[in-house]
């Protein structure tokens, strides 16, 4: 008569996940004034609104991992969010097997193998899971941001405007809606 032996194996993961995304695209300043002084147009708008000057670069962070870079040089604006996560996972297999019918350390072997791989599975899982909502958190945020970039931008090209139409004669009248559409009278 044979002899059933139970084999058990546990298996534990532990990894730090991190994962990112991110978009870019560009700003249209229209070339109003010298290229230098609308940079510097952009970057006291930026500075009002928020963001950090750094040389050439303007950053906000927006929290929850979501930061916004705008390059005065080439106006790319860049939305970056990041996600981190500590994984830590355990698992435990067991299967009978016959000791009459031998390979019991294949039997242990397979079934430790298999326990590893439903480790890796679900640990990708995790991983896949938090892109979607770094990305889900990115997406949220580009809506919002491109109606405030678009605003800076349109007070960028007034003041552009304002700067450029005294430099041409004297300003008889400026009148600007709340729509952002500008009037400027100039006595050349």
């Amino acid at each position: 008569m044979s002899r059933a032996y139970r084999i058990s194996v546990k298996e534990s993961l532990s990894r730090h996940v991190q994962v990112e995304d991110g978009v870019s695209s560009s700003l249209e300043l229209l070339p109003i004034l010298e290229k230098e002084r609308m940079r510097e147009l952009l970057a006291a708008e930026l500075v009002q609104r928020g963001f950090t000057r750094e040389g050439q670069l303007a950053k906000r962070d927006e929290g929850k991992g979501v930061t916004v870079e705008v390059d005065l040089e080439t106006g790319t604006v860049t939305v970056s969010a990041e996600g981190h996560k500590n994984v830590e996972l355990e698992t435990q297999r067991t299967t009978v097997v016959d000791r009459d019918a031998g390979g019991m350390e294949a039997k242990e072997k397979h079934l430790r193998d298999a326990a590893k791989e439903a480790l890796e599975r679900d640990a990708a899982a995790h991983e896949a899971a938090l892109q979607r909502e770094v990305t889900a958190r990115l997406e949220g945020k580009l809506k919002d941001l491109r109606q405030e970039l678009d605003g800076a931008v349109n007070r960028v090209t007034g003041e552009a405007l304002k700067q450029r139409a005294r430099e041409l004669g004297e300003v008889q009248e400026i009148h600007e809606e709340p729509n952002g559409s500008l009037t400027i009278k100039v006595r050349v």
